[in-house]
């Protein structure tokens, strides 16, 4: 398990237990069903992916674009999901939903390609790995509380760990090599929810992100919006359907290679849209 699942995993289980144990039950139900005090969701989601990467080099200048779904990687995919909220106060929440996305392919090069500090050759069979890990956290403040609905703002970002393996073998002297780039970071956005019952056992939630900015060695912006809609099922249990988009447009510095030495910069692109269901746990 990776240092950022691992963080996260534990941050989750920690925060349940605390507040199992420090919060009254009566205090847990206090502002039902708008809200949950604790939630926890497990969800398969069916993935779209689109993506394209860059890769740039000190000595060799500018890098061939990649669209991985051109060189073979499935577009779609069925993933577990997990999310967890924590209704601080009325008019307080914090979240975290967690995907892991790892896909791999083989093809054949029909063009030459520049990657990083290597030029790989016309013909040459290709194996193609990119794992990401994407870690949503978001706060939101509502200044609006009512009885059947609620609208907040607040901030976000998406923690993303990036991997990428080029493996490559050819027939004539150009032999094989294997590249790698890696990078993780933060992707900050400003966020804004709303969410309504429609009965005591339907709720409706969306939210939606945006922001373009520069975080050290990353610059660009994203979106990420969410719709979904759920039905309650007595207090402790609930099941649900929802959409969730995502799009990613930035310029990446400190790329590290394979030895862990940040000397690659990157353009990278990437659209992950998911259809979820989902099944959560209220505390």
């Amino acid at each position: 398990m990776s240092s950022s699942r691992h963080f996260v995993v534990t941050g989750v289980i920690f925060i349940v237990l605390v507040g199992a144990v420090a919060i009254p039950a009566q205090a847990q139900r206090e502002f039902e069903p708008l809200f949950d005090k604790f939630n926890l969701q497990i969800e398969g989601s069916w993935i779209a992916v689109s993506s394209t990467l860059r890769l740039d080099s000190e000595e060799l200048g500018r890098g061939t674009e990649i669209d991985f779904e051109n060189l073979g990687l499935a577009q779609d995919k069925v993933i577990p999901t997990v999310a967890f909220q924590w209704q601080i106060s009325k008019r307080n929440r914090i979240g975290v939903r967690w995907q892991n996305i790892d896909r791999s392919s083989t093809a054949t090069v029909e063009d030459e390609i520049q990657w990083g500090d290597v030029i790989i050759p016309v013909d040459a069979s290709l194996n193609l790995n990119v794992d990401i890990t994407q870690t949503f956290f978001d706060y939101a403040f509502y200044p609006w509380v009512k009885e059947r609905w609620a609208a907040g703002f607040g901030l976000g970002f998406r923690w993303m760990d990036l991997k990428t393996t080029l493996a490559w073998e050819t027939e004539g002297t150009a032999g094989e090599g294997t590249e790698e780039a890696k990078g993780a970071g933060p992707l900050p956005y400003l966020y804004f929810e709303y969410r309504r019952l429609f009965s005591d056992d339907w709720r409706f939630i969306t939210g939606l992100g945006w922001l373009q900015v520069k975080v050290s060695d990353i610059d660009g912006g994203q979106w990420v919006g969410h719709a979904g809609i759920e039905y309650l099922l007595g207090d402790r249990w609930s099941f649900g359907g929802a959409v969730n988009l995502s799009t990613i447009d930035v310029d990446w510095n400190g790329l590290e290679n394979e030895a862990g030495q940040p000397v690659y910069t990157g353009a990278f692109t990437m659209d992950i849209n998911d259809v979820s269901v989902f099944v959560r746990v209220r505390f």
